[in-house]
């Protein structure tokens, strides 16, 4: 079972990662109080911003945790 965790946090930096193996990107956030979470591979959703559209700004933010400890990144939206 996959637990779900909800947080409004700073985003620190973005890093853009490898493309995913069918060529689809993928980022490497750093929030301000949770640490490194990726975007899942794959996910359309990623195509909806760039680098620099979460730089610096407060977020709400959706992410699981895999069975390795991998941070995985569900969902991003400005904080209202």
């Amino acid at each position: 079972m996959t637990c779900y965790y909800k947080t409004k946090t700073k985003v620190i930096n973005v890093k853009r990662l490898n493309n995913s193996l069918c060529g689809n990107p993928k980022y490497e956030f750093n929030f301000n109080d949770v640490g490194l979470v990726a975007t899942p591979a794959n996910a359309g959703w990623v195509y909806s911003f760039s680098k620099d559209t979460f730089i610096n700004k407060e977020v709400e933010i959706k992410y699981h945790i895999t069975p390795t400890g991998r941070y995985i990144l569900d969902e991003i939206k400005e904080a209202a």
